[in-house]
Parts: C-alpha cells; sequence; structure tokens
C-alpha cells in the first residue's frame, strides 16, 4: 500500500479499514474478496466517481497487496485518487469479465475461495454468470455486506467530516427558504440552494436537492420542475451537501403565508415524534423500536397525516442513485438488529398531507455512547414567509 497525502482520510484509517475486512474475511475463510460496490471501494481504497455505472473491482486478497480491475477510463482516477498501485484495466471493447479472471489466476486466486458482493447493482446476473463459467477451480461465496459491516460504525475521522458536510447542507436550506416567496419558481429555488451550498464546499451530492412546492410536495422524491409558487401553500426541501462522498441530509420546510392550525399541528407532531425519537436512541435499542414509536406518535394526529417511509436511515458515503446506507440498515417495522454507538442516520420522522404537501424537519444524527446527537444543527422549526 502506498502512501499518499492527497486521501480524503490519513493512511491509517485506510489500513485500519482494511484489516477488519481481512478479519471478517478470515471468519469466511476467503482467499480474496471481489469488492464491486462503489460505495465500498470507495470506503476501502477513496476511489471516487461518476463512472461508477461501468464495473470496477477492487481485489482484496487474504494476505499480499490488493489490486484493480477498473475500466480503463476510470483508471487514471485509481491511480491518482486512491492508494492502490497495482491495476488491470480493460478497454470498452473487452469483456470485463476476461480480464478480471486473467487477473486473478495471475495473482493465484484462480482456485480459491471467493467472496464476491451477488447484490451490486454494477455487478449484474450475466456478469457473474460469465466468471463463474470462466473460473471452474474457485468457489465463489455470496458475502454481499461483508464490506457494509464496517461502514456502518464511523469513525471519529468520518464523523468530523460528516460535521463539515453537514455546514454545507446548512447553507443550502438557509439558501432555500430566502428564495422562497409566492411568485418564484422552483427552479429559482433550486438555483439558491445549489449555488450557496457549492459555494459553502459541497461536492456534487449523490441526489438532486428535493425542492417541491404545493400539491407536488406530497409526490415522494420530487423535485424542482419550474412550477410557480402560490401563496397559501407548503414548500418542502430535502437538502444534503457532499464531501469525499459522504453527506449529511436534512429536511425543513417553508409554508407561504400565515401557517393555518392544521399546519402547526403538523409541525407539533413531527416535532414531537422526533424528540421522542432522540430520546429513546441509544447502544442496545432494536432500531424498529425507534420506527414502531415513530409512527405510534405520528398515527395518533388528527389532520389526516401519514409516515410512508422508513424512520430513519444509515448514511455516510453515498454514489448515485443515493446518498443514503439504508441498504445496510434502516430503522423500519421488524428490524431487530440493535444500534450502536458511531452509527449515523437521517432521522426523519416526517407527515405527507393529502392534496397539501409533504411537512418535514428532520436531522442526520449519531448515535452517542450514551444517546443521541444532532450532527446537522440547522434551527428546528416550520418556516411562514
Amino acid at each position: 500500500m502506498r502512501n499518499r497525502n492527497d486521501l480524503p482520510f490519513p493512511m491509517f484509517e485506510y489500513e485500519r479499514r482494511l484489516g477488519e475486512l481481512r478479519q471478517r474475511m478470515e471468519a469466511h475463510d476467503l482467499a480474496a474478496m471481489l469488492v464491486t460496490t462503489p460505495e465500498n471501494i470507495c470506503y476501502l481504497t477513496g476511489f471516487d466517481s461518476v463512472g461508477h455505472y461501468y464495473f470496477n473491482c477492487v481485489v482484496v486478497p487474504a494476505q499480499g497487496e490488493p489490486f484493480a480491475v477498473p475500466r480503463r477510463l476510470e483508471n487514471s482516477g485509481m491511480q491518482l485518487l486512491t492508494w492502490i498501485e497495482v491495476s488491470r484495466p480493460y478497454d470498452d471493447s473487452s469483456d470485463p469479465m476476461d480480464v478480471l479472471a486473467q487477473a486473478l489466476a495471475e495473482f493465484g486466486l484462480h482456485t480459491g475461495r471467493l467472496g464476491y458482493e451477488k447484490d451490486c447493482w454494477f455487478f449484474t446476473a450475466s456478469l457473474q454468470e460469465r466468471l463463474f463459467q470462466k473460473l471452474p477451480r474457485a468457489t465463489f461465496v455470496n458475502c454481499a455486506g461483508l464490506v457494509e459491516q464496517g461502514r456502518l460504525i464511523k469513525s471519529d475521522l468520518e464523523i468530523e467530516l460528516m460535521r463539515r458536510v453537514a455546514a454545507t447542507t446548512a447553507a443550502g436550506v438557509q439558501a432555500g427558504i430566502d428564495a422562497t416567496c409566492a411568485g418564484a419558481s422552483e427552479n429559482d429555488v433550486a438555483a439558491e440552494v445549489h449555488y450557496a451550498m457549492i459555494k459553502a464546499g459541497s461536492e456534487w451530492p449523490a441526489i438532486s436537492p428535493f425542492i417541491a412546492s404545493g400539491p407536488r410536495g406530497y409526490i415522494g422524491h420530487a423535485t424542482w420542475a419550474g412550477r410557480i409558487i402560490e401563496p397559501e401553500e407548503f414548500v418542502f426541501l430535502e437538502i444534503s451537501g457532499a464531501i469525499k462522498r459522504y453527506h449529511a441530509p436534512m429536511m425543513r420546510t417553508v409554508y407561504v403565508g400565515n401557517p393555518p392550525q392544521a399546519v402547526l399541528d403538523g409541525e407539533k407532531v413531527v416535532l414531537e415524534a422526533f424528540d421522542a425519537c432522540m430520546e429513546a436512541i441509544k447502544p442496545g435499542v432494536p432500531a424498529g423500536d425507534i420506527d414502531a414509536l415513530s409512527r405510534r406518535i405520528i398515527g395518533n394526529s388528527s389532520f389526516g397525516a401519514e409516515q410512508a417511509s422508513r424512520t430513519a436511515y444509515s448514511v455516510g458515503i453515498g454514489l448515485p442513485p443515493d446518498w443514503g446506507e439504508g441498504q445496510i440498515l434502516s430503522m423500519q417495522l421488524g428490524e431487530t438488529r440493535p444500534l450502536q454507538a458511531n452509527m449515523t442516520f437521517h432521522l426523519l420522522p416526517w407527515v405527507q398531507i393529502p392534496g397539501k404537501g409533504s411537512l418535514g424537519i428532520t436531522e442526520t444524527v449519531r448515535v452517542t455512547p450514551t444517546g443521541c446527537e444532532r450532527i446537522t444543527t440547522f434551527e428546528r422549526r416550520l418556516f411562514a414567509k
């Protein structure tokens, strides 16, 4: 492993991540782990590219130097952005499975027990089948989630970086609130959000900010579409900045006009649910218990609100199409895994109100050794304009 001074974290952080992965590999008796999930490659090496939709692989042997099998166009980033020294790139006109199989044979791994990520979106079923056919003497073991076990618990360095990200998120949220008024368009708001967030230090986020007004705010994952904001309606903002692929999202809601009592009731219930969750979150508590608590509070509302999604999802490294790590762990019904210190979540008790829009006042939070703390620290209320 070559030492680099321009990685997102000091070299000892990557050595720790690699060492812990190898300990988990040993429990599965693996000769090597084929890491193909873009976020996992980023976690282990620092590699960062929007070109992750092509197949890329980092092979981590039980012993010896890891090596990469990237698309040739991405090999420049593998050389300049990571600590990886050895790569065997493939050309667009070649079969990447041929190159990967040849590289595994070159390093004496073609007859070993190989872990792979069956759930990886960019290591498709057809690619997997071709690789299995090319290496008939190897034993392939589905180890999806093995790298993610390390990603779930953040280091102090990761937490520090996420706090920096939170400042860029806050800049975007403030700009979105300031730009919201009757007669402005959703595009106007989106432009100000992007400008402020990037000026504050954000790199490109894995998802564009969600900015939706009026009834469009009721649509899951709606974002700006040129609609003109009208008086007496919601404008929903869900925003995250990004630095070195780490995110810290939050939601805020603006009401254009004087909020009626039903809107104030909505503000009260989402704040109550959030505060109750913050009080309940601590190491050892099953993640699903937090979801049940939030749903119970929101379900008792008197104005027809509904929580359509999970109560929280893990957040940290994100590449398109998602800034979250919810596939690793979410606070949702039936999830029995206990919370642990230095897990980080987007905690989002929020409500969708049919015909009106959505109301969210959410935060990125960290599980502490004794409870929970906010990473995003923006003012928590409904904003009336």
